[in-house]
């Protein structure tokens, strides 16, 4: 390992000695004193948040190049420091082990930043320098991150399916339970954890963006901390009292012992599924996406292989190898995940453990109880259609399940352009630039309605092909031809909801998704598809027409919510969160006092 100080990482140039310059200025009230001056110095302390395109970056301007010599790397690797943390590394490694003692790190930088009214008025005066992007631009970028995602998720849903592979060879009635340990692991832990991660899209993206370095790593540590803290309920609701609950819901006492004891197995692997999902984030937010990739390319054949070799091979376990396998590769992949952070790429923005790190988790929580009520609506929703379209008989229930299937597979695309546009997004607003914010916004919103008209032509067009991947019943596939119609106009609406409510997550609004899911979902997908449904015996169709009908709702609501954006509020909220969390808080409140003083 080298002995040299870590040189290289996330961040262009900064100019440092020109920003303490202008500090210094505001602090001692030597410069001009007019309201003129303070709009200018706004402007140029602002300059300094722009989002890195860790694959784009440009050259800088040419001041900056006054204080490059012959012996400072390229743009692209250069660093402040002191962003990362207030003393020597020497490698990665010592990231893991070292301490924060000060717990300052870069938000001594925070004193260039004055009150979110002065910043709202050099904005809406045209003084704040704006990100130079154009539609083009965050068009393509955003394509090439979503690629690497769409990997990533489609390999990632491979885990559970691997299961249902080999389970399914052993008989119905363990097929049966992994269906039904399935649909109890979503609804009471799986979503509850996406959802509170879906806070850092906000936070570690924002903090990002703003070159708040020691931030995107508190963000991931405190969010990592209160999973732990979710997860002890949790454990103990699969292991103690997910038979008893199944069995007031479920009449069957042997489909019960087995999905009860699917749960136990799976609990195991929950630390290791949370550590993964939020340090998945936490890199994103860096713009590195294309590490979880290569950890699943890698976790997806071996899951396959051992649920093989669990179930069917030597060891011979039969059904709680599937559960297992699962467990042993969630471990896999958080641990390799980590190892890259570590020693690759990401490790910039650890923090260490600083003093303030059980302070100021509101806005957290906030955005994760936003985020759960989300994501939890939306699965419920399902979840509760696929039981009822049980009520129709085993070729309806079938279809359902082809039809589900097919959307969900399709669902990756948009969802990796999702959590593209709200790193992006998210980076821009932390960087204060509303210009780029809404470009970039416009760029996602145009690629997520051509991306769904082409998944719903491609269903369309090749529906019976299609299909057939899933079953040979010609019943089946006969009646799945005739709900792919809805199912492809669902697929446009689907897309354009996906990437608005990336967008909302990226400007921190999760609270406009998690109302706009509940009322598309349970005012009107569920009541209309039911009395369709059940009142004029349309059964799957009218379901599916419910379904449709309030996607196309949601969206619009999304899609007229990001269009209507306050981006300054937005933005301003950002900032403060950032003074929130600066251990000069007192200090910069002085300077920002000051300066609207004068």
């Amino acid at each position: 390992m080298s002995d040299q100080p870590i040189t290289s990482g996330p961040a262009p140039y900064l100019d440092v000695p020109r920003i303490e310059t202008i500090t210094q200025h505001m602090m001692t009230g030597t410069r001009r004193g007019s309201l003129a001056s303070t709009i200018n110095d706004a402007g140029s302390i602002l300059d300094f948040f722009r989002p890195v395109d860790r694959n784009d970056i440009e050259s800088e301007d040419d001041e900056d190049a006054d204080y490059i010599d012959q012996q400072t790397p390229l743009l692209h690797s250069l660093r402040d420091p002191s962003s990362v943390a207030p003393y020597t590394l020497t490698g990665p490694a010592d990231l893991i082990s070292s301490y924060d003692p000060s717990g300052k790190g870069s938000l001594a930088n925070l004193k260039r930043i004055k009150s979110h009214n002065t910043i709202k008025h050099v904005m809406s005066t045209g003084h704040l320098p704006d990100v130079d992007t154009t539609f083009p631009k965050e068009f393509k970028i955003v394509c090439k991150y979503s690629v690497p995602l769409v990997i990533t998720f489609l390999l990632q849903y491979s885990l559970n399916v691997a299961s249902v592979f080999s389970v399914g060879r052993i008989g119905k009635t363990e097929l049966a339970a992994v269906s039904l340990a399935g649909m109890t692991a979503n609804i009471t832990g799986y979503c509850l954890f996406q959802g509170t991660s879906t806070s850092l899209d906000t936070l570690c993206a924002q903090a990002y963006g703003r070159r708040d370095y020691r931030s995107v790593g508190l963000h991931f540590l405190r969010c990592t901390i209160f999973l732990f803290m979710l997860c002890v309920p949790i454990i103990t609701i699969w292991v103690v009292f997910a038979n008893p609950i199944l069995a007031a819901l479920v009449d069957d006492d042997r489909l019960v012992a087995l999905a009860s004891k699917y749960l136990a197995i799976l609990s195991i692997g929950l630390p290791a599924f949370i550590v993964f999902e939020t340090l998945k984030r936490f890199l994103q937010a860096q713009n590195i996406f294309h590490a979880s990739t290569y950890v699943i390319l890698f976790a997806a054949p071996f899951n396959a292989f051992l649920n093989y070799y669990l179930v069917w091979g030597p060891p011979n376990m039969g059904f709680i190898g599937a559960p297992i396998a699962i467990v042993s590769t969630n471990y896999i992949m958080a641990t390799f995940l980590a190892l890259y952070a570590v020693y690759v790429d990401g490790y910039q923005c650890w923090c260490g453990f600083p003093d303030d790190l059980f302070k100021n988790w509101g806005r957290m929580i906030n955005l994760s109880i936003n985020g759960c009520i989300g994501v939890l609506s939306e699965w419920l929703a399902f979840e509760i259609l696929t039981l009822s379209a049980a009520r129709f008989g085993t070729v309806i229930l079938a279809s359902q399940s082809v039809i589900t299937t097919i959307s969900v597979l399709l669902y990756q695309i948009p969802f990796a352009i999702s959590i593209a546009s709200s790193t992006r997004i998210a980076n821009y607003i932390g960087a204060a630039s509303k210009k780029a914010s809404i470009t970039s916004s416009n760029a996602c919103i145009i690629l997520s309605l051509l991306v769904g008209s082409v998944n719903g032509i491609i269903l369309t067009v090749f529906k019976t092909s299609v299909i057939k991947l899933f079953t040979a019943d010609p019943d089946v596939i006969s009646l799945a031809e005739k709900i792919i119609p809805l199912a492809a106009l669902y697929q446009v609406s689907d897309c354009l909801s996906a990437v608005t409510g990336g967008i909302l997550r990226g400007q921190g609004r999760q609270k406009i998704a998690a109302y706009c899911s509940l009322v598309a979902y349970y005012l009107i997908a569920l009541p209309l598809g039911f009395w369709l449904a059940f009142g004029f015996h349309l059964e799957l169709f009218g379901l599916w027409i419910g379904l449709t009908i309030a996607i196309v709702l949601l969206s619009g609501l999304q899609l007229i919510s990001v269009l209507n954006s306050d981006w300054e509020h937005i933005i301003s909220e950002s900032l403060q969160e950032a003074l929130a969390d600066s251990h000069y808080t007192d200090e910069i409140r002085s300077v920002v006092s000051n300066v609207e003083a004068n």
